[in-house]
């Protein structure tokens, strides 16, 4: 009977260096595509950001109680079901 004793004792370093090359291009592939929807949704979102903001007008300066009351009297008057708001309330706006 003969005996054979094994002299391995873990891993060949050429199997670890697959591994990390392994492991590391996934990392890298996922980084990419992460990194890529990331841009993606920044641009849809400033897209439609700067969309809303060129319809958006500047409101008037408040200085005292008076223009409060102008600009709440201004938005009760408003009839919201009609199509022409935006020059009804301008043209009450525009008034104080």
């Amino acid at each position: 009977m003969s005996t054979f004793k094994s002299r391995q004792l873990g891993f060949a370093p050429l199997m670890i260096i697959v591994a990390v090359a392994v492991i590391g291009v996934i990392g890298y592939l996922g980084y990419t595509f992460y990194n890529n929807s990331q841009q993606q949704a920044s641009n849809t979102t400033s897209a439609k950001q700067s969309t809303v903001a060129q319809d958006v007008k500047v409101a008037p300066a408040i200085t005292s109680a008076n223009d409060l009351d102008a600009a709440l009297s201004a938005l009760d008057g408003t009839d919201t079901t009609s199509g022409s708001d935006s020059a009804t309330l301008n043209s009450k706006l525009s008034a104080f």
